[in-house]
């Protein structure tokens, strides 16, 4: 038996550390146990080729686990399988015959882009290699603080479309100006521009869109939410029954947002947002440019370090368009009515759900999976 690295198709050796081995119908307790301060292999067998839980496990194992070493495929595996095996999070296939490793190299470039959402893109990558691209991306960003350049940088460096989801905020006009003063889509980029229309924005939201796309000439996209979930939602929980509760709040953002959001952002490889440090005790960290496994993308905020004055400074500079609301005292802007203007002195984001404590002030669009405790609206109950 003879090892195949899925990101090359060479021959690599097999380490004499021994693999834990999982069976196909290995439950999430046994996935946790193998993950759980496991640095070596994990071997995931495939009984047959046809048989295709073993491409669930691996997917659990990285996205949900965060297990990080190899993950080896053992048993029945034929070489069309080598890509499949690849995005779902395997590093390594046990192959017989030495000889079929070309074949194996073969197939990983017969396919050039995936069309399943779930997928990681670009191709070819492991998890490790998708993570040490998004850390040289950062680092690439943090050398240079012109904004048109970080703009370049991003779209030589990630390869197919890159999702860019704007609310039309000061941030996302400052990065929608940058990309056109670019000229990185004339080049070829492929900048995909959206916003998500959640039923209940401003019309100044929808107005400034309108002007951008005739300043920028540039096409936004508006990504509505799934009318039967809406419909379901407001039977539910009444149409402002985003107020009754954090939960029943953060239920409506799953609906109008965080689902369209995901649908908008399946087969991207980058996804580009206006995320800036200084915005809340939540984002203070973030970074310029980040491994979204949830997602399988490279996750880019091109201004994450500025600063509230730069971000003016360049406004004026530029002559920006700027939704006429931020004059009137909306700082951040999100659904009418979940936004207020804010007081001198306010924290920029304090006119959002306002009625809601500090810590609990995000919709979920930046938040992974695992922190969103909004239940599915599908599967709750209307309260008594």
């Amino acid at each position: 038996m003879v090892l195949v690295d899925l990101s090359t198709g060479a021959l690599v050796a097999k380490p004499d550390e021994p693999a834990t081995v999982l069976e196909p119908d290995a439950d999430h307790d046994a996935l946790a146990a193998a993950a759980g301060g496991n640095a070596g292999p994990i071997a995931i067998l495939f009984p047959s080729f046809a048989d295709g839980r073993g491409f669930s496990l691996a997917r659990i194992l990285r996205d949900r686990l965060g297990f990080s070493a190899e993950i080896r495929a053992v048993g029945s595996l034929i070489p069309d399988q080598s890509q499949f095996l690849l995005r779902s999070g395997f590093d390594t296939a046990e192959i017989a015959d030495p000889g079929a490793a070309e074949t194996w190299k073969n197939t990983l470039t017969i396919i050039g882009r995936s069309y399943q959402p779930s997928a990681r893109n670009p191709l070819p990558l492991r998890w490790n290699a998708s993570v040490k691209a998004a850390a040289e991306l950062d680092r690439a960003l943090e050398a240079t603080d012109d904004l048109v350049e970080r703009i370049k940088l991003i779209a030589a460096r990630i390869e197919g479309r890159i999702a860019f989801s704007t609310s039309v905020g000061l941030e996302d006009q400052v990065i929608l100006q940058a990309i056109a003063k670019s000229g990185v889509v004339k080049s070829g980029a492929e900048i995909d521009v959206f916003t998500l229309d959640t039923g209940r924005l401003f019309p100044e939201v929808l107005e400034t869109i309108e002007l951008s796309e005739l300043r920028y000439r540039t096409r936004i996209r508006l990504v509505a939410p799934d009318a039967r979930e809406v419909e379901e939602l407001v039977s539910r929980d009444g149409v402002y029954g985003f107020r009754q509760s954090v939960e029943n709040r953060k239920s409506c953002c799953e609906v109008r947002k965080v689902r369209p959001l995901n649908r908008a952002l399946q087969g991207a490889q980058g996804w580009i947002a206006g995320l800036r440090r200084e915005q809340s005790q939540a984002r203070s960290d973030v970074p310029l440019a980040q491994w979204d496994a949830e997602r399988g993308l490279i996750k880019i905020n091109p201004i994450a370090d500025w600063s509230e004055e730069r971000l003016n400074d360049y406004i004026d500079a530029n002559n920006v368009v700027v939704n006429p609301l931020h004059a009137q005292g909306f700082v951040s802007i999100g659904c009418a009515p979940c936004t207020r203007a804010i007081e001198p002195g306010e924290d920029p984001r304090a006119g959002r759900w306002w009625w809601e404590t500090e810590d609990k002030k995000e919709c979920g669009l930046h938040v992974a999976e695992s922190e969103r405790s909004a239940a599915p609206v599908a599967h709750r109950e209307k309260a008594a």
